[in-house]
């Protein structure tokens, strides 16, 4: 990256500089601080196409109220939130069929192990588990 800061961090830490910390990265987190999170968000999925940098912002977002199990998530239909993750799933396939990242071990291994975690109730081992409670 040409920003001075994003090379001194590649440089520090030995990793590749990411759209977190990037010039255009602080610039979106001055207008959420600005506009406001619920705003930026309407602002940001209002416009058709969207920049890296929104995209990982709106990812990371998902991320934050998924995460913290919303009580008012808890009354989606379920049907609804399973779309949600399906979408999600199917910007990370593009990403990584498009891209074929070089990643690091420890990274790769973050995402290998969640993975795993995520293939609960698709594993015939588990949905053998779900229909015998089903009966």
């Amino acid at each position: 990256m040409e920003d001075k800061n994003n090379k001194k961090l590649e440089d520090i830490f030995f990793l590749p500089s990411t759209i977190v910390g990037s010039k255009e990265w602080k610039e979106l987190e001055k207008k959420e601080y600005e506009l406001g999170p619920d705003n930026l968000l309407e602002k940001i999925i209002s416009q058709k196409l969207w920049s890296n940098v929104e995209i990982v912002w709106v990812l990371k977002r998902l991320i934050f109220f998924y995460g913290k199990k919303d009580s008012l998530l808890k009354k989606a239909p379920i049907d609804r939130l399973f779309d949600n993750m399906v979408d999600i799933l199917r910007v990370f396939y593009l990403l990584f069929d498009k891209l074929d990242p070089d990643i690091e071990d420890n990274m790769r291994a973050y995402i290998c192990s969640k993975l795993t975690d995520s293939t609960w109730g698709i594993t015939p081992r588990t949905r053998n588990y779900l229909h015998k409670i089903e009966d």
